[in-house]
């Protein structure tokens, strides 16, 4: 009697376990309702017309993806699975400018937001996308070389900017800038200026008065420490013909006097081996020096560093550079450390990288360089430029120098 009871008793636990099971397996998948406003910065800015709108979605988790589209509105409703979400929004909208109508492109860009419950509603800042006619970004190359004992040599870290029009440039007055913030540390950086301005924490000059160092259709200028590194690395590259030189008179730095130097505007920039900084070209006004560039627009933020459960106080100082002097724009990461974007969307939508993990020892002697889309009628290459580094640059190449 008591082993037929025992048995029937683990009969009975034995279904209900699997009823449990079969439940779990056969739960819904949570949902959420999202009302999503897309607002257009800065707020002075007044729109007349939302023309269209794409809004894509992509689960960070799970992969899932939906695009959606709008017309002649800026609010979507959208049922998606609740979970941790990538979105990217685009189009164009026509604005009053100045008393006129403009139509305009714009884009926004949204990481790492999370969407859960059974309704919500979030807001997406987009802002205007700027089409540059000037120089541009070809190839960052940060991540330095290895000797052939296995040191790690930075000396040879460079810039390649580049003509991408079919009009001479001149590279005079020319501002290079990193970024006061880093794309794997994300703080609630407090004022917000990313949708006017960006927040330059290193600020360098090209020379000249105005026609001193003219760019062709297709050609590029060389700005990094102008020596041959193969004395030092016979693994790296001469540079001793560089167009520029970035020279830190209390360094140590080589100068070469055949390379001009150029100017230091606002601290010392310090190029992070493994990307982590924005970086973008700027045109300040003719009339304005850099005293004044400087003077006038620091400024002081705050955040609250948390660590080990206790939050901390801090500040810094940057220069805020108005985004419509920006004529183009990167952001640099690592895959599996980004956080945001420390550019506006509008000058950058994405980012890349040259290494999908922090520290991997086989990122030396890789760099960032833009792809090729074609070649003009004087054969020289056309460079992608959308405004958006993940799809415009290819990322963990070899420098184009080393070739």
């Amino acid at each position: 009697m008591f082993k037929h009871v025992l048995k029937t008793l683990l009969l009975l636990c034995v279904v209900v376990s699997f009823a449990a099971c079969s439940s779990d397996s056969d739960a819904p998948e949570a949902q959420t309702s999202l009302q999503l406003e897309l607002k257009v910065v800065p707020e002075n800015i007044q729109v007349k017309e939302y023309k269209h709108l794409t809004v894509s979605f992509k689960e960070l988790n799970t992969g899932f993806t939906t695009t959606q589209e709008l017309k002649n509105t800026n609010t979507l409703q959208i049922v998606l699975p609740s979970g941790t979400y990538h979105i990217i929004a685009e189009g164009s909208i026509v604005y009053s400018n100045n008393a006129e109508l403009t139509e305009a492109k714009v884009g926004g860009v949204q990481t790492s937001l999370v969407i859960n419950g059974s309704q919500q509603s979030k807001t997406l800042d987009i802002a205007l996308k700027s089409g540059s006619s000037d120089l541009i970004l070809e190839e960052v190359f940060f991540t330095g070389t290895k000797t052939p004992q296995g040191a790690m040599y930075f000396g040879d870290q460079y810039f390649k900017i580049t003509n991408n029009t079919d009009q001479v440039l001149y590279a005079d007055g020319m501002l290079l800038i990193q970024s006061a913030f880093m794309t794997n540390e994300k703080q609630d950086y407090s004022p917000n200026i990313m949708g006017s301005a960006m927040s330059a924490g290193a600020i360098i000059r090209i020379p000249g008065a105005g026609t001193d160092y003219p760019v062709q259709p297709g050609a590029s200028i060389i700005a990094e420490d102008a020596i041959n590194h193969k004395e030092f690395n016979p693994l790296s590259v001469n540079l001793s013909h560089a167009n520029f030189q970035i020279f830190k008179e209390d360094s140590d730095d080589i100068d070469n006097p055949a390379v001009p130097k150029m100017v230091n505007v606002f601290e010392k920039m310090v190029i992070h081996t493994q990307g982590y900084y924005g970086y973008a070209l700027a045109r300040m006004p003719k009339e304005m020096s850099d005293n004044t560039l400087v003077s006038q627009n620091s400024y002081t933020y705050q955040y609250n560093l948390t660590f080990g459960g206790d939050v901390y106080p801090m500040d810094g100082t940057a220069v805020k550079i108005p985004n419509e002097w920006i004529t183009d724009a990167i952001n640099l990461s690592v895959q599996d450390s980004f956080q945001w974007l420390v550019t506006s969307p509008s000058l950058d939508m994405g980012w890349t990288s040259v290494t999908t993990f922090d520290g991997d020892k086989n990122r030396f002697g890789k760099a960032v360089r833009r792809k090729v889309i074609g070649t003009s009628a004087e054969g020289k290459n056309i460079l992608k430029d959308t405004n958006n580094s993940t799809a415009d640059f290819e990322h963990g190449v070899k420098p184009s120098l080393f070739n």
